[in-house]
């Protein structure tokens, strides 16, 4: 709901539309605060067996500059490494 909430809504595009034809296919991550309500999110797509692509990062403005989008990106990146990716876009 966050993606949709942060990166859709303030386009008028409908719910839902932040889910594509590749979810099962990429690896999403999410960050909690203490009352375990989502306040990051992002997805890792994989684009080849080389690159991967960053896609649906945002957090919400109530936690921007705390360190959230930071982690969400380490952990992307020590993921797309672990996956064999040499290349983040």
């Amino acid at each position: 709901r966050l993606r949709w909430q942060l990166l859709r809504a303030p386009w008028d595009q409908p719910e839902g539309s932040e889910i594509d034809d590749i979810e099962d296919e990429s690896m999403h991550f999410m960050a909690l605060d203490e009352n375990q309500k989502t306040v990051g999110v992002a997805r890792l797509q994989f684009n080849s067996d080389s690159e991967a692509q960053v896609r649906y990062m945002a957090v919400a403005s109530s936690h921007e500059r705390q360190g959230i989008g930071r982690d969400l990106m380490f952990a992307i990146e020590a993921q797309a490494r672990t996956s064999g990716r040499k290349l983040i876009v």
